[in-house]
């Protein structure tokens, strides 16, 4: 690679031919894979007496919202959350099948409005978080800044109250603040950002450890130890609340089916056309084309929040692939806020791997003196 390759932001642009063939063939097999593997959709059996109705809402959305209505009237949470789980046939078993009650809390004291409000804020400090870091940071074209308007289409959903009872969508958009916030030398906006998010959701974890993995690389001890200690009280905080739902519990209660689904490619790619845009009317092989594509970009950008993002990118797919099931598919509103960013650096991914596999007869001949 010249200098100037090696300085730029596309870190495909040089690479040698076998590895653009490599990834090329990698993509059409993923998108091919995508496209022809499909799962039926799941459905819902809308006659059921035991799907939740409240308010217009229906299925997770009105069982969190009943839960909300029971603790403004008093009931506390772990009581609200046994009594509605037995009516409706949600599991209690193990402990991680009930939500911590943050969120809830939270939406209790302010009220499902202000709650509401409160979350559209959050999208659009997200946006303008990730619109100033595309426009700071060095090397990138011009036409970065534009990728906001692909997570714009996906954070809308934060801005409807139903939407906002589904913990994945909170900590999704503090995932994508956190990530926008985070610079190596300033860990500590980021760090309480992602310390929030293990609040309202335990699956931001992975996230929260990534973040500790770079400081321990980086030798920044401080910032690692904190990382710990983050570690540690979001420990204590799960073992309060698995000693909650154990109170409540009765042996007749119903366990959850398990986190193994070991489903693969094609049901990561159903939870992001499921939790994204795209789910309205636009059929699932359009996701299985646009999410390897999304991916590659986030490869192609080279830099610290790059690297970033795209393993946070691959961390969250590798989980969907093994172990959720395919009525997990709200987990991938964890992702949905800013995997699609990766789309406005797709274009130039391409064009690099193309021209690597150029013969060298077929390059411009260099200008003679």
């Amino acid at each position: 690679m010249t200098g100037a390759q090696t300085t730029g932001w596309n870190r495909l642009e040089g690479v040698s031919r076998p590895v653009a063939a490599l990834l090329l063939v990698l993509l059409a097999a993923l998108m091919l894979l995508g496209t022809v593997e499909r799962q039926a959709p799941r459905e819902v059996n809308t006659a059921s007496p035991l799907l939740a109705r409240e308010e217009g809402m229906i299925g997770d959305h009105a069982l969190y919202l009943k839960i909300l209505r029971k603790m403004e009237t008093g009931t506390p949470y772990y009581d609200a959350v046994a009594q509605e789980h037995r009516l409706y046939g949600y599991p209690l078993r193990p402990f991680i099948a009930v939500r911590l009650p943050t969120l809830e809390t939270a939406l209790g004291k302010i009220g499902l409005p202000a709650g509401t409000l409160i979350a559209s804020i959050l999208g659009l400090l997200a946006l303008f978080l990730w619109r100033q870091r595309l426009t700071s940071e060095p090397g990138l074209p011009a036409y970065a800044r534009f990728a906001v308007l692909l997570m714009a289409i996906n954070l809308g959903q934060v801005m409807s109250g139903q939407w906002v009872l589904i913990h994945e969508v909170v900590a999704g958009v503090l995932i994508a603040i956190a990530l926008a916030l985070y610079r190596p030398e300033r860990p500590w906006a980021a760090m309480a950002v992602i310390a929030a998010a293990l609040t309202i959701r335990e699956t931001v974890l992975p996230v929260a450890m990534l973040f500790g993995l770079v400081a321990l690389i980086d030798r920044n001890w401080k910032v690692a130890a904190s990382w710990v200690a983050v570690g540690i009280a979001f420990a204590g905080g799960l073992a309060v609340h698995a000693a909650a739902v154990a109170a409540v519990v009765r042996p007749d209660d119903i366990g959850g089916a398990g986190w193994l689904g070991m489903n693969g490619w094609n049901n990561y790619i159903g939870f992001i056309h499921n939790s994204s845009a795209l789910r309205f009317g636009a059929p699932q092989w359009v996701a299985a084309i646009l999410t390897p594509l999304a991916l590659l970009g986030w490869l192609a950008w080279r830099s610290r929040l790059g690297t970033l993002g795209f393993a946070v990118q691959l961390i969250y797919a590798a989980a969907f692939m093994l172990f959720a099931r395919p009525d997990n598919d709200y987990w991938g509103m964890l992702v949905v806020p800013t995997v699609f960013i990766g789309l406005i650096f797709a274009p130039a991914a391409l064009a690099s791997l193309v021209r690597a596999l150029r013969p060298a007869s077929l390059e411009p001949a260099p200008r003679s003196a």
